[in-house]
């Protein structure tokens, strides 16, 4: 018998014994079926393939809303995974440690710059606390409700989106140098809810095209002072492809302010237009400036 012939008498035989059954009252099953119905009587089963639980219905905890923070600002979801996109270790592996605290231990994948983890269960915790990628209102009250989050959220936001930007103009005789903190999102909502968290460490602010801005000496020094930048953190971004401080860290530059600051006093103290007032050309003021970032950060330019 050839083995056509033992295929087709094999399920000419497995279609009389079905029939048989059936007529006898007896149900077969699809694979499908049976294994819906073992899960129904041991569901503890199919847990041994889920990689990710959600525990406590979702909870808030500070670690949780940090991990927040990372997604609205530099991160993703989608249906199926989650991830945070950026240039710089320091930042991937503030993700990853948020991560672990959070959820537990996971297997995050990395492609170029974004660090990604497959969990339907995740991406569907995180998307429903950040819809349209902003804070959700439950996410909001507990930041307002915890000032050591609140600033830990808001130092964050300045590590992946904030700018510490030190620049020089030229004046009416002199060069000399303007200070600005930029917290920069293009998400409208998101930039609302930014300074809302200024406004409660009772830093001023202003809302343009490029997202939440610090411009007054005073105010840029209580950012400072309350929420400032990580060290380690650098520049990574060019304006029309140049900036001065590119690879330079945004921690040493808010020390550089604050040298800045104290020479300004000095010199006009001293009855002299500012410290810039002898700079005659955009590469002595530079230079001067660089040399002042030196010598706050232990003699290193980047």
């Amino acid at each position: 018998m050839s083995i056509d012939e033992v295929a087709a008498h094999a399920g000419r035989s497995y279609g009389f014994v079905r029939t048989r059954l059936v007529e006898s009252g007896v149900v077969l099953r699809t694979k499908g079926e049976g294994t819906r119905a073992y899960i129904s009587h041991h569901p503890e089963w199919s847990k041994q393939f889920v990689k990710y639980e959600v525990n406590d219905g979702g909870r808030l905890f500070e670690e949780k809303a940090l991990l927040l923070a990372m997604v609205a600002t530099e991160g993703y979801t989608d249906a199926t995974s989650f991830g945070f996109t950026n240039t710089q270790e320091l930042l991937h592996a503030d993700f990853m440690k948020l991560v672990d605290q959070v959820y537990g231990h996971a297997n995050i994948g990395r492609n170029g710059i974004t660090s990604r983890i497959s969990s339907v269960a995740i991406a569907q915790d995180l998307s429903r606390l950040l819809p349209a990628k902003a804070f959700s209102n439950d996410v909001l009250r507990f930041i307002f409700g915890s000032p050591s989050t609140l600033l830990k959220v808001l130092r964050i936001i300045a590590n992946t989106e904030g700018a510490m930007i030190i620049s020089i103009r030229k004046a009416k005789r002199n060069f000399t140098v303007e200070s600005r903190i930029v917290l920069a999102s293009s998400n409208q909502e998101f930039t609302k809810q930014i300074g809302i968290l200024l406004a409660l460490i009772g830093v001023e602010y202003r809302i343009s095209k490029l997202g939440v801005i610090i411009n007054k000496k005073s105010q840029i020094a209580r950012f400072i002072g309350l929420v400032g930048f990580s060290p380690g953190v650098k520049v990574v971004r060019k304006k029309a492809g140049e900036s001065i401080w590119y690879g330079f860290e945004k921690y040493g530059l808010q020390r550089l302010f604050s040298r800045i600051s104290e020479e300004q006093e000095r010199a006009r103290a001293s009855g002299l237009r500012g410290c810039f007032a002898d700079c005659s050309t955009k590469e002595l003021t530079l230079q001067r400036l660089r040399n002042w970032y030196a010598g706050v950060n232990g003699g290193g330019s980047n």
